[in-house]
């Protein structure tokens, strides 16, 4: 199983309404990750008592950037072919500043407690963002080499990552929406943006089509007082609250 899966997390949560579908699919960054495996910590095991779902196959890493978030969650779809009619993928894009690539475990950073495997010897080396205080797990000399991109040509990078998942979890019939983690015109302690403004016209109407229009995680978080300590992440009570007020009633819009 290239997915994480916690068998061990138990259902905390009344369902609210049975959506129908067993597997529950997500691809993220910390704001997805679950930090634990014995109780939930984040919105998809959260999602997953309130809607029914019989399992979370999770692709998240903490710091992860968006071409691990796409490479993870289609390498995994690839290798254990969940079936699409018994699914629902999630997938939290986060900040466009981060950058990641598929690498052998030597390119990595011994003191790295949490990786994502592509095979035995094969997995995911992320920067965490573009700040030199950015915690990832790779080498030094990929984040100098991550520090040589302008807003344009990250911008364009990104779409393409979005847009690539799109169109092939749509050729491969799955049912999925895509979210934001933060919204990128408001201040937070990262470098990610808002990509639109350095794409064309064409393109900003296309990734408007690809997004879903809720409000995201941090937004939500901020405006009602459930961040971390972090002064970044939502708390437990932020991905709670968030889940059932936000995430969830917009997917109970989409299934029948």
């Amino acid at each position: 199983m290239i997915f994480t899966t916690r068998p061990d997390i138990k259902k905390q949560f009344d369902t609210i309404a049975d959506l129908g579908i067993d597997n529950l699919i997500v691809s993220g960054c910390s704001f997805t990750y679950n930090s634990n495996n014995s109780f939930a910590t984040s919105w998809p095991y959260y999602l997953k008592d309130l809607g029914g779902f019989t399992q979370v196959l999770d692709c998240s890493l903490p710091g992860a950037g968006n071409q691990h978030i796409s490479n993870s969650l289609l390498w995994a779809l690839n290798i254990n072919q969940p079936d699409p009619k018994n699914s629902l993928i999630v997938v939290m894009w986060s900040g466009c500043d981060r950058d990641d690539y598929v690498c052998p475990e030597s390119n990595i950073s011994s003191d790295t407690h949490v990786k994502f495997s592509y095979s035995k010897n094969v997995i995911s080396g992320i920067t965490g963002g573009s700040r030199r205080g950015s915690r990832g797990n790779t080498v030094a000399a990929f984040k100098e080499f991550s520090m040589t991109k302008t807003n344009e040509s990250r911008a364009i990078e990104n779409y393409l990552y979005i847009s690539n998942t799109w169109h092939c979890l749509k050729n491969l019939d799955y049912k999925f929406v895509f979210l934001n983690f933060l919204d990128g015109d408001l201040p937070s302690r990262t470098k990610h943006f808002d990509i639109k403004p350095y794409l064309p016209s064409k393109i900003q109407k296309n990734l408007d089509s690809m997004m879903t229009k809720i409000t995201d995680p941090y937004t939500w978080a901020l405006k009602n007082d459930l961040l971390a300590p972090d002064d970044f992440h939502p708390n437990l009570d932020g991905h709670l609250s968030w889940t059932k007020n936000v995430l969830f009633p917009h997917l109970k819009t989409l299934t029948p």
